[in-house]
């Protein structure tokens, strides 16, 4: 149990701090993402995907999931943005 409680503070702490790039009160703009970040993107299916951003254009994001599988996901389409704040996590921890 005392092993089990550090465990849970760290990933809370991990997990929560995370930057909202784009929202819907904030939308995706030429210059949102930065290329070779990696980035947690929601859309409006809601389907979630963890991702490094390959390079972007007017319409699309050109990305690899964490298998290394090439993602495309249209700029369009995209609800949320978030990027892991590991500056943010080490201040608080």
């Amino acid at each position: 149990m005392k092993r089990i409680i550090p465990f849970i503070i760290l990933s809370l702490l991990l997990f929560s701090c995370q930057t909202r790039v784009v929202s819907v009160n904030k939308p995706i703009q030429a210059n949102s993402l930065d290329l070779y970040q990696r980035y947690t993107i929601v859309t409006n299916t809601p389907a979630q995907y963890k991702v490094q951003v390959l390079k972007q254009d007017a319409e699309k994001i050109y990305a690899k999931n964490r298998i290394g599988e090439e993602v495309i996901i249209n700029k369009s389409d995209i609800r949320e943005v978030k990027k892991l704040d590991l500056f943010s996590s080490i201040v608080l921890g």
